[in-house]
């Protein structure tokens, strides 16, 4: 009787102690429950029953300050975006901050918190194509769907590899792959060839290239040089102060100058990426 009455009965919600039946609740470690409407302020991309409930707690407060970000400064950002109509779903890029994905216009109905990430949460990114298999025999496979699938950097996650973000920033939460969507008849225009290309510019893929008939340096060699011209200027201010006898807090020009060093350095190292990062964060600051 105690079996049947656990699955089927009435919990109670471990987060906002509302009473849930057994198909508005998701079962979490230590036997616990969560209601559905503490699920539709989590990320569609994590399985809350892999969580404890400090964990889905910590990952709802994640997820509310993320909507902060995209309801104080995101919504009235400059911003680009490649939806399917058909599905429902897409990707908006916000160059100053991250990114959007939306896999549902019902999002009100069925999510409460949006999916905004990080370019340097990004571990890599690829085009995906699904054919239908033949009817009969003989019979060529025909166009099904295409896209792009996303993976985060989450705690399982190696931080090596042939990954295309060279200044990673860990996600907090392990995700499944984010698969997009964005095609769903060859007759509908590339998207995804569109998407795989922003990527590639926010992650400097082909900064190393120089252009065509171009005799100068590629943006990553500039970046490489002005990172070295930058370090030199601070060594050579340092030792003009330690001759003085001056100490390096008490410079402004040199603490300026260590500043500007740093962020060029961080610039060549992760392909012009720390430049989001930076901005990522001075919006999670913002938003406290």
């Amino acid at each position: 009787m105690g079996f049947f009455s656990n699955l089927f009965g009435k919990q109670t919600c471990c987060l906002c102690g509302a009473e849930c039946g057994p198909m508005s609740r998701d079962k979490i470690k230590n036997k616990e429950y969560v209601c559905s409407d503490c699920k539709k302020k989590c990320s569609s991309f994590i399985r809350v029953s892999e969580m404890d409930k400090e964990t889905v707690q910590g990952h709802i407060d994640f997820m509310e300050k993320r909507e902060k970000i995209y309801q104080q400064i995101l919504v009235n950002s400059k911003a680009q975006s490649y939806f399917n109509m058909k599905k429902d779903q897409g990707i908006v890029f916000y160059d100053e901050h991250g990114f959007l994905v939306v896999i549902d216009k019902k999002h009100g109905v069925t999510k409460l918190n949006h999916e905004v990430i990080r370019y340097d949460e990004v571990e890599s990114y690829e085009l995906y194509t699904e054919m239908n298999k033949p009817t009969e025999q003989g019979k060529p496979e025909t166009f099904k769907e295409d896209g792009v699938i996303i993976k985060l950097f989450g705690n399982k996650n190696s931080l090596s590899g042939d990954s295309k973000n060279k200044g990673a920033h860990v996600y907090p939460y392990n995700t499944r792959d984010i698969k997009i969507c964005l095609r769903t008849s060859e007759k509908q225009t590339q998207y995804a060839d569109n998407v795989v290309q922003h990527f590639d510019f926010i992650f400097g893929v082909n900064d190393n290239r120089s252009a065509l008939f171009s005799f100068g340096m590629n943006k990553q060699e500039k970046r490489e040089l002005q990172a070295q011209v930058d370090m030199a200027k601070l060594m050579g201010g340092a030792i003009k102060a330690a001759v003085k006898g001056e100490s390096a807090e008490g410079n402004d020009k040199l603490m300026e100058q260590m500043e500007k060093t740093q962020a060029s350095t961080a610039a060549a190292e992760t392909s012009g990426l720390s430049a989001y990062s930076a901005k990522a964060d001075a919006a999670e600051q913002q938003v406290g």
